[in-house]
């Protein structure tokens, strides 16, 4: 599985892996949504594009979750698959992304917890011998 919940008292803990940072963060997007929804039944219908800078990967998937969030919020929509491309210009780490999606059907997609946010608490972004693996603590 290539992403995971960990026990987190008022909140949920995702983590999520994947072979390149850019795949970790996918999968990371990916588990943010399943814990709203039945993520499976989300059809890739409309597209979004992010574009977002920071200066370290953690502060960077930070911002990419919340990128998301705003998205689910402000125009109801929630996603399904990700297209993720990173790079490292001056000191700063870039991201550049599409997010595919369709707008929130209770029925269709289900209703699990609302996301409101992603935190600083557990948040971390690094490369692992299998890979690259990264974590955050979202406010349900």
């Amino acid at each position: 599985m290539p992403y995971e919940y960990r026990d987190h008292t008022g909140e949920a803990w995702l983590v999520a892996w994947g072979a390149t940072r850019e795949e970790a963060f996918a999968e990371g997007a990916k588990a943010l949504f399943d814990l709203m929804v039945d993520v499976q039944s989300v059809e890739p219908r409309e597209a979004v594009e992010i574009a977002l800078q920071a200066e370290s990967l953690d502060k960077l998937f930070f911002e990419w979750l919340n990128a998301l969030i705003v998205h689910k919020d402000a125009r109801g929509l929630v996603f399904s698959k990700f297209d993720v491309s990173i790079q490292r210009n001056n000191g700063v780490y870039e991201l550049k992304a599409k997010a595919w999606g369709e707008p929130l059907d209770v029925e269709k997609h289900g209703s699990k917890v609302d996301v409101k946010a992603a935190t600083y608490s557990g948040l971390k972004c690094e490369e692992t011998p299998e890979g690259w693996r990264v974590e955050c603590v979202v406010d349900i």
